[in-house]
């Protein structure tokens, strides 16, 4: 039989590579100013990228079954750190957030976890259709929501919210009531921005960017100058000038615009279509595998998962939205975010492998009718096709 290959780990390998190259070589000055350690950013990411792959290939060869069971578990687990990051001495607080729990040698953000947790325990409740409910949809939502706030750190729980309430519409939930919640999350964010300083001073930024450009649209300007100054074809490998502290964040939210200034528009538009080409394959696959609920909604959240978040940092390096600290999947610096990403490519990794789909040639179109004749007891996705998702269950 001629196999086909995934390009799920090409796509993936690709996005990791160049987050690994462009953090060591924007982050050298700041790290050695801050540190004396000029490679300190470097050496941290490759750490946690090696736990992180080791996190992928656990993940990868787990049984589906047990992910499901575990899921609820996990999600409580993820419920419990953001409780215990808005303790006082058990979580670093920067800038007046408490988003990181301080585990001795290392910090992780509770946050990045209920990502992943939200679409692992989301789509195993949602996959039942005895538990597919408005009402249980709120109950919930409102829980993670509010403590995401309390960091506070409103674009995450806007980043959440969106995630989770995309797995719903996908499992067949009703379009209406979604539309309500979502007209009454943008009128509560609304509410939230103007009455904190700091929310309502961002948006002021965004909204006059030629006003205040040596404080507070600083960084939007600089993101500008080294967006603009970049060209074409950029100035060059490892030949930005924004590097240099004058571009905060450098390796972090605003490292898109770093790739930017030393590829120009070309390698900016190649980063973007590597994560359109991911997302459009995690879709696809999302509709082969949807007899199998939880195995498709799975899919499905991941995918919403990674391009809500590109679509917010992007959105905000171009300046289409205020800036928020939403990273690059994959390509910013941090180790939560790096390693809950790993273990999500290692669980599609695993769905591809449980369901055989990709092995397929065009000559192989009768076992390929078969496998979706012993599968047609289930239903198809919203994904696949209008009708909703009916589960076993």
């Amino acid at each position: 039989m001629k196999q086909t290959k995934s390009p799920l780990l090409p796509l993936v390998f690709s996005l990791i590579f160049t987050g690994i190259i462009f953090i060591s070589i924007s982050s050298l000055t700041e790290a050695n100013i801050t540190t004396g350690d000029k490679f300190y950013f470097f050496r941290k990411q490759f750490f946690w990228l090696t736990i992180s792959f080791m996190a992928f290939y656990i993940t990868s060869k787990i049984k589906l079954d047990l992910v499901k069971k575990l899921s609820p578990l996990i999600y409580f687990v993820s419920i419990l750190g953001l409780i215990l990051v808005l303790i006082p001495g058990l979580s670093n607080q920067t800038l007046g957030a408490r988003r990181w729990l301080n585990l001795g040698l290392l910090s992780f953000q509770p946050s990045e976890l209920l990502k992943l947790s939200s679409v692992l325990y989301f789509s195993y409740l949602f996959a039942q259709s005895s538990k597919r409910s408005f009402i249980n949809l709120i109950i919930h939502l409102i829980i993670p929501f509010i403590l995401i706030i309390l960091q506070p750190n409103l674009s995450t729980a806007i980043l959440v919210s969106a995630i989770i309430i995309s797995i719903f519409y996908l499992s067949g939930g009703k379009v209406i009531p979604l539309f309500l919640l979502c007209l009454g999350l943008i009128g509560l964010s609304f509410i939230l921005v103007v009455n904190s300083p700091y929310r309502l001073a961002r948006l002021q930024t965004f909204l006059n960017p030629d006003q205040e450009l040596q404080t507070t649209s600083y960084h939007n300007s600089q993101i500008i100058l080294s967006l603009s100054s970049g060209g074409f074809f950029g100035k060059g490998f490892a030949n930005s000038d924004q590097k240099y502290r004058f571009l905060p964040k450098i390796s972090t939210d605003s490292i898109l615009a770093i790739i930017g200034e030393e590829t120009g528009f070309l390698g900016t538009f190649t980063i973007i279509l590597l994560y359109v080409l991911l997302l459009s394959y995690l879709i696809k696959l999302a509709s082969l595998v949807s007899q199998d609920t939880f195995s498709s909604l799975l899919v499905s959240g991941i995918a919403c998962w990674i391009g809500y978040q590109c679509l917010i940092n992007i959105s905000a390096i171009a300046n289409i939205i205020p800036l928020t600290g939403v990273p690059l999947p994959f390509i910013s610096y941090g180790g939560s975010s790096l390693l809950t990403l790993m273990i999500a490519i290692g669980l599609v990794r695993n769905i591809e492998k449980t369901h055989s789909l990709l092995i397929y040639s065009d000559n192989d179109q009768g076992e390929k009718k078969h496998y979706h004749h012993r599968h047609s007891s289930h239903s198809r996705s919203r994904i696949n096709s209008s009708a909703p998702i009916r589960s076993k269950n």
